[in-house]
């Protein structure tokens, strides 16, 4: 019996099996209609929309191209044949145009704009062909008329690069008769309006061109100058010095008017070996002074006095009691030394206060104890070595018997008060006969 229903599970489970094996190759395969008519075949494709190329930026640090398949219909022969082929477009990046090295491992440095770069070299040298070369150096200031705000100040914002676009193609222009012309360099744009969008700018340049034209600052100001007059944007342009494009430090500096300018160091400065525009050290006599030393404050080198001293005239003296710090700025010390002057007489006070309270205290007379005697009383019978008692003695007669019963206060009023009477005396009070 218990093999028969071993084999019935057994054979339902293989029929279940082999319905599910014949039924999963129809639902997983989708069914594929072909269709021979050419007409619809052409149809459908003059039905497809037109491809549209589309820059999408990328979040990557190199420049990447963005690639779309492009519809392309060929209508030779009966049958419409459908093709794809690429087309490339460059993609707008966010990444770093720097990488790696686009302007040569030489002398020329690299600047990231916001939709590619620009290669700079040092000052008097112009960029070509992956090198710096020696060339001819003409700067000035062109003023452009537009609305600009603060991101024209900032290499990759894109209102920069519009700006070196505009000034690079207005010179270009106004240099085109001119032999020698290479590169034009941004050294300083400046909002002239102090608003939220200005209307103004100014844009220091330097015109470089090949060290042997025969262009000069005549003729190079005259073709810009003429140059204005088709460019509405540009106002003007004036001929500057070679110090306002040098750059020289102002606070530590002085520029010296060359075609190659000298900063010189200014009083109290000192150049180091790898300072060129600016004086990053104190001078000699700093070190030679006492109790003085060269401080860095705000990028400028200051010679100036020692912690815990202060300038009195040309000399460092040292800080009063209380103070300390540079210059004696710190004064904490001061405010614990009267604090502490403060509570120590306030706690001085509070002992004294509390002793004269406790002697106070301790001479105070109890009133039970009180002495009944006026101040200068002594008994003559008491000998020096006895205490004096707080009562008197009272003294009576001895020679009299008495009598019965009778009281022996003698305070106590009697009939016998007629025989006796009571005297006061220095010494005492004394009983004595009427008689």
């Amino acid at each position: 019996m218990r093999r028969c229903v071993f084999l019935a599970v057994l054979l339902a489970l293989v029929l279940n099996l082999s319905k599910g094996s014949s039924s999963d190759p129809s639902s997983a395969s989708p069914s594929t209609t072909t269709t021979e008519n050419t007409e619809s075949t052409s149809e459908t494709n003059s039905d497809l929309p037109s491809p549209t190329t589309t820059e999408t930026p990328e979040s990557t640090s190199e420049t990447d191209s963005a690639t779309t398949l492009t519809a392309i219909t060929d209508t030779t022969g009966e049958n419409n044949i459908t093709a794809t082929t690429p087309t490339t477009t460059t993609a707008g990046t966010t990444g770093d145009f720097c990488k790696p090295n686009p302007c040569g491992t030489n002398l020329a440095t690299c600047v990231h704009l916001n939709t590619t770069f620009t290669c700079l070299c040092q000052y008097g040298f112009y960029y070509r062909d992956n090198d710096c070369h020696r060339g001819k150096i003409f700067p000035g200031v062109i003023t452009l008329q537009g609305t600009y705000n603060d991101s024209v100040l900032t290499a990759n914002f894109m209102q920069y690069e519009e700006v070196l676009n505009t000034t690079t193609e207005f010179f270009k222009y106004a240099f085109e008769n001119l032999t020698g012309y290479e590169q034009t360099v941004i050294v300083k744009i400046q909002l002239l309006t102090e608003v939220r969008d200005s209307t103004k700018i100014s844009v220091t340049v330097i015109n470089l061109f090949m060290k042997n034209t025969t262009a000069d600052n005549e003729t190079v100001t005259s073709a810009a100058m003429n140059a204005t007059y088709n460019y509405h944007f540009v106002l003007q342009y004036t001929g500057t010095s070679y110090c306002a494009v040098y750059t020289c430090d102002p606070e530590t500096t002085m520029c010296e008017e060359y075609e190659f300018p000298q900063c010189t160091c200014q009083n109290g400065f000192s150049k180091t070996e790898w300072d060129v525009l600016s004086c990053s050290n104190c001078s000699e006599d700093c070190f030679q002074r006492e109790n003085m030393y060269c401080a860095k404050e705000d990028r400028a080198p200051i010679c100036t006095c020692i912690p815990n001293f202060e300038t009195k005239g040309d000399k460092c003296v040292p800080c009063p009691v209380g103070y300390s710090g540079e210059q004696c700025e710190n004064n904490s010390e001061l405010i614990l030394i009267i604090v502490g002057t403060v509570l120590g007489a306030v706690v001085l006070l509070l002992a004294i206060a509390v002793t004269v309270v406790s002697i106070r205290a301790k001479h105070r007379q109890d009133p039970e104890k009180k002495t009944l005697l006026r101040s200068g009383y002594s008994n003559p019978n008491t000998s020096e070595d006895r205490q004096p008692t707080m009562f008197p003695r009272v003294r009576t007669t001895t020679g009299h018997t008495n009598p019965g019963y009778q009281s022996n206060n003698p305070y106590e009023m009697r009939d016998f008060d007629d025989l006796y009477g009571a005297s006061r005396e220095p010494e005492g009070f004394r009983i004595h006969s009427r008689n």
